[in-house]
């Protein structure tokens, strides 16, 4: 009996009929949270429902943790008969997925979480929604997610509570051990006998604490946080015994690591802990060499551990077999290749100053050459070529050794990144290749090989095939060369998309970051190698592939050029789908990435998507002087990649000022047709090898036209033709536009039409939608009819509702319209005309008659010099004239 008198079953009957009587007048749905804490009755109500809801409109839902389900729990019965029955569906949520977490945090946070916070929660919380708000709330209040709150703790430790002794022991032990322990391993440390071990195991993995790991052969916990949670909870001497113990068994035992790979860096991390220091430096330096190869940032974590531990072990030098300098060297270098470029030369440069200034010259040479390479992606070119030139002094003369042949491979490569000094960089790579052969040195003629592929490539203008950069590259991975081989695959996919082989690219630098994942180097060759997989993915239109890709290369936190490529990829992508405020923040973080460097692989390409920004705002000026800003003098073989769309730009803004000109009956700006002969006389000497450069040729020659007033479709056709070869659709989708514009000028409605329909379609697939809003807007202007049926232009010509216009001219507070001595009534007809109006729907717009509406448009041709309607409203178009114009 109940309280109130009421028996058990018939206070279930009253519920369900109340169920009832509700879902009679409208659908019903009942919410039952969190049944894993639910008492009997609860959950014999839910199990009543269950059976009974049969003919009524209630859907039941119920929700519960598995992880909280032990063997005993009184819902696992329930669970297990609704698995049986027909109108019941199990929906399990899975842990979110990194992109998921990323939406959640940035809901709670109001605000995209930056990479670094991102990654600490994704790791801390594994996925559980749950924790991530918790840790989200840490971050909110000012706290340091690295810290669990007290709140979250007891959650945490509300669990580890209710276990036996021997179970809380147990968890503590494997605490101590990281993420996972393998199973000999937690036996040998925890010292329990067999019997008293499996029970507290069972106990541990029955209360979802603990959950065999992806091996089989180990335990860890659920929830990363609960074992943050166990080991801050225990006592300093008890985490510095089970550390000690760990090392203790590990070092008698390696083989109970269960990998070789990891016995140096577990050794490493409990001698440490454990305060035991003269052991502890010897296995962070072996640790650190050890990682290197594949987990460099791990590896640079150890060693400059080992050199914070050196100074307070006495016998440094003894236990590790190796000098300080030494050991700063090769903390540099896994600094380096894990993409902290600026790090490595801090250390490079302790390791100088504590070299003795009497001693070793190769030694300092070698070091020096470290120093250049970190330098030279810092974005420091000039200075990296004089300190290799600094450090090739340093080498005995007339003689060829392996340092010849590492300094020379070093210096080739810096060369190639310099417009003044390229050319001789083919000479430096020969003699590298030549030293490297002579002294047996295969790594050194690996990086030789790939520098003087990349001089043949770049230098010639034949379209040579990349034959030494595939030898070096193989030859890197035959010696087993990570960092060597990676370059070799940079500058392979780079030499493909140079010649205009996209997809090759793409194959080429998918191969490389394969290798870079598995090395540990994504946060620098790696960016590289991104941005080589995405360049290619962005000129083929798979824009939604590119956003993805440079998304998982910023969270990486990249550094210097490193980052300064993806920025710049991500900055251009945005520029052409007209989001100019996202490409603008890009180029400024990209500016301040590459420091001052004169690389023009980097220079270049900013200026050109400054330049597209400018146009796409409408600022002839400043698109002007992006072009001139970063527009070499001359232009080498290896530039015209990045030349030829400054040049292209530079000409598209000329001719916008001309045809500006001409619409405001003036004479073309002398600055303009000035510019223009410098542009003609650069693009007369410039090289066109590639499809991407013959492309960009095409639409050169065709802007140049529409400079000097020639609406002749025929360029735009030939550049149309190149454009398909290149297979480009961003450019394509740009001619397209410009061949209808031409063709509507020339009354070939039909052909603008089909170039019309062709321009949309392209940008709207890819997402260029600058070029899809002048496409619709031209079509409004010509009445041209871009779908040709449903979802298309009304049948009066004019775009739904709801579809804007496109001005790619603004002009401020400047009345355009003033200089041709229009009256008012004129200006509203003029307006309307060019929303592609006819005469009676101008007529019944102002409440005149179709005939008064033919006479002022009659006018105002007359006024605006053009001999038609759709000049008329072109004119109004390119002025950026609006309603209130």
């Amino acid at each position: 009996m109940t309280a109130d008198g009421i028996q058990s079953a018939q206070l279930l009957e009253l519920v369900l009929g109340l169920l009832g009587r509700l879902s009679a007048a409208r659908p019903v749905m009942l919410v039952l949270e969190d049944l894993h804490w639910a008492d009997h009755s609860t959950l014999e109500l839910v199990a009543f429902l269950v059976r009974s809801l049969r003919s009524v409109r209630v859907l039941l839902v119920a929700t519960y943790r598995s992880d909280e389900l032990h063997r005993r729990h009184p819902l696992r019965p329930l669970l297990t008969g609704w698995e049986r029955v027909r109108t019941v569906d199990r929906i399990e949520l899975l842990r979110f997925q990194r992109d998921e977490v990323a939406t959640q945090l940035a809901a709670i946070l109001a605000a995209e979480p930056r990479p670094g916070l991102l990654d600490l929660v994704f790791d801390r919380s594994g996925g559980n929604a749950y924790l991530v708000e918790e840790l989200a709330g840490v971050v909110r209040r000012g706290g340091d997610p690295a810290d669990l709150p007290p709140s979250l703790v007891n959650v945490l430790l509300s669990g580890v509570d209710s276990l036996s002794v021997a179970a809380q022991r147990l968890l503590r032990t494997a605490a101590v051990a990281g993420k996972r322990v393998p199973d000999r391993l937690l036996a040998e440390v925890a010292r329990l006998d067999e019997a008293e071990l499996f029970a507290a195991l069972r106990e541990a993995l029955e209360s979802h604490l603990l959950v065999v790991d992806q091996t089989g052969r180990g335990y860890e916990f659920r929830h990363a946080l609960t074992r943050d949670a166990v080991y801050e909870d225990m006592l300093p001497g008890e985490r510095v015994r089970l550390h000690a113990a760990y090392g203790e068994t590990l070092a008698r035992a390696p083989g109970l690591a269960g990998d070789d790979t990891g016995v140096a860096a577990a050794l490493a991390h409990h001698w440490y802990a454990a305060l035991d220091l003269p052991r502890a430096l010897p296995a962070s330096v072996s640790a650190g060499q050890a990682m290197t190869s594949y987990a460099p940032a791990e590896a640079q974590r150890h060693l400059e551990r080992a050199l914070e531990i050196w100074p307070r072990v006495a016998d440094a030098e003894e236990r590790t077999g190796l000098d300080q300098v030494e050991v700063i060297r090769l903390a540099a270098d896994a600094a380096y290749r894990a993409g902290a470029v600026d790090r490595a030369v801090s250390l490079l440069d302790q390791a100088l100053a504590d070299l003795p200034a009497e001693g070793d010259s190769v030694r300092r040479a070698l070091v020096i050459e470290r120093r250049a390479l970190a330098l030279r992606d810092s974005g420091r070119e000039t200075e990296a070529i004089a300190e290799l030139e600094r450090a090739l002094a340093l080498l005995p003369p007339g003689q060829v050794t392996r340092a010849h042949a590492v300094v020379l491979a070093s210096l080739a490569g810096a060369m190639l990144r310099t417009s003044d000094r390229d050319e001789a960089a083919g000479e430096v790579a020969e003699r590298a290749v030549e030293a490297a052969r002579a002294t047996g040195a295969g790594e050194e003629e690996a990086d030789a090989l790939i520098s003087l592929g990349l001089a043949h490539c770049y230098l010639r203008t034949t379209d040579e095939d990349p034959d030494a950069i595939r030898s070096g590259l193989a030859l890197a991975l035959a010696h087993n060369v990570p960092a060597t081989a990676l370059r070799g695959y940079v500058n392979l996919s780079d030499v493909l998309e140079l010649r205009g082989r996209h997809a090759e690219a793409a194959e080429v630098a998918r191969e490389g970051l394969l290798l870079a994942d598995q090395v540990g180097m994504v946060r620098a060759l790696g960016a590289y190698l991104i941005g080589n997989l995405a360049e290619p993915l962005l000129r083929l239109g798979r824009w939604d592939e590119v956003d993805g890709l440079l998304a998982q290369a910023l969270s990486a936190v990249p550094e210097g050029i490193f980052a300064a490529t993806v920025l710049e990829l991500r900055a251009e992508r945005a520029a052409m789908s007209g989001r100019y405020a996202d490409a603008e923040a890009d180029l400024r973080t990209a500016r301040g990435a590459l420091g001052s460097t004169t690389d023009l692989q980097f220079v270049l390409p900013l200026g050109y998507i400054t330049a597209t920004v400018a146009l796409g705002r409408g600022d002839l000026a400043a698109a002007r002087e992006a072009v001139a800003g970063c527009l070499p003098a001359e232009a080498f073989v290896w530039t015209a990649r990045y030349v030829w769309p400054l040049l292209w730009l530079g000409m598209r803004t000329e001719a916008d000022e001309g045809v500006r000109a001409r619409d405001r009956h003036e004479t073309v700006p002398e600055q303009s047709a000035a510019r223009h002969q410098v542009l003609a006389a650069l693009a007369a000497e410039l090289p066109a090898a590639a499809p991407t450069a013959r492309g960009y040729r095409a639409l050169f020659e065709a802007e140049q036209a529409r400079f000097r007033g020639q609406e002749d479709p025929r360029p735009w056709s030939a550049a149309v033709t190149a454009w398909e070869a290149a297979e480009e659709p961003y450019p394509l989708a740009y001619t397209w536009l410009r061949r209808a514009e031409s063709e509507s000028a020339h009354g070939d409605r039909a052909g603008a039409t089909r170039s019309a329909r062709q321009a949309g379609e392209i940008a709207g697939r890819i997402g260029a939608d600058p070029i899809a809003a002048e496409a619709a807007a031209l079509a409004r202007r010509a009445r041209l009819d871009l779908e040709g049926g449903p979802g298309g232009p009304a049948a009066d010509g004019h775009a739904p509702a709801g579809s804007g216009t496109h001005a790619s001219v603004a002009r401020g507070s400047v009345d355009e319209l003033a200089r041709f001595g229009l009256t008012d009534r004129e200006r509203e007809v003029l307006l309307l005309l060019a929303d592609g109006r006819s005469n009676p729907e101008i007529a019944q717009a102002l409440f005149i008659s179709p005939k008064t509406a033919s006479v002022h448009v009659s006018n105002i041709l007359a006024k605006l010099g053009v001999g038609g309607r759709v000049e008329a409203a072109a004119v109004v178009h390119r002025l950026g004239v609006t309603g209130g114009g």
